[in-house]
């Protein structure tokens, strides 16, 4: 039987919060003396057990700890909202993957459009889909989630930034994502962080992608196919782990 990982986001507590100790103690019941996996988000990762399971909060002491080292290597995706529930798929596979921010982008082509407390509600969803990948597949780091925005908000966020910046693209004058990054570590672009830009069904506007390439973004096409917009993220995330992460 595995042992029960839980979101600790303050370990010196020695508590769970009331969400977490409701799953713990009302779901799996978990006793004094059983075994437990703790994570903060943040790189660290306890073994411990439980002390007092009579009410909430549930109380731990703590076995083993240990730390892993920050990612070398930081991607940041601005994901067009598509429709239905592909944006939790989205954002599940992203965090196991390890994606360091997930923006959420309200494009002129979005189905979905959010404001106000809606737009508040999604991002704790998301937020939430994101703390539960990251409980099933053993990822310690925690990855942050944006409120929803329109894109030339995101493009303003990370103008000064100098990592390499790519918007995959079905315009005639995209290249292949092989040469534009082959030509970047050539050129010695600082390839430590990305920022990637991924559109919704029917991609980005004309518009909008004249934005991005104004504001330093490469285009680039990830093949001959057009793929969904799930599938889109998902291989251009993985196409710049394999090419960049050490």
């Amino acid at each position: 039987m595995s042992i029960p990982r839980f979101y600790c986001p303050s370990l010196t507590d020695n508590i769970l919060n009331a969400e977490e100790s409701h799953h713990a103690l009302s779901v799996l019941r978990l006793k004094e003396g059983d075994s437990l996996s703790l994570f903060d988000g943040r790189g660290t990762e306890a073994k411990a057990r439980v002390v007092q399971s009579g009410r909430a909060p549930l109380q731990f002491k703590i076995i083993t700890q240990s730390r892993n080292p920050p990612p070398n290597f930081h991607l940041i995706l601005g994901q067009a909202i598509p429709k239905g529930k592909s944006m939790d798929f989205i954002i599940q596979k992203s965090t196991e993957l390890g994606v360091a921010t997930i923006a959420p982008i309200l494009s002129d082509r979005s189905v979905v459009q959010l404001d106000g407390d809606r737009n508040e509600s999604k991002q704790q969803k998301w937020s939430q889909t994101a703390l539960e990948a990251c409980k099933q597949c053993g990822q310690n780091f925690l990855p942050q989630i944006g409120p929803a925005r329109k894109l030339v908000d995101f493009l303003e966020h990370y103008r000064k930034s100098p990592a390499l910046k790519l918007i995959a693209s079905l315009q005639p004058g995209a290249k292949l994502l092989r040469s534009t990054l082959a030509a970047a570590k050539l050129n010695g672009a600082d390839t430590g962080e990305v920022i990637y830009l991924i559109g919704p069904e029917g991609d980005f506007t004309p518009a909008e992608i004249g934005l991005a390439l104004s504001a330093g973004y490469l285009p680039v096409s990830l093949g001959p196919n057009i793929l969904r917009t799930e599938t889109a993220t998902l291989f251009l995330t993985s196409t710049l782990l394999y090419e960049f992460q050490s």
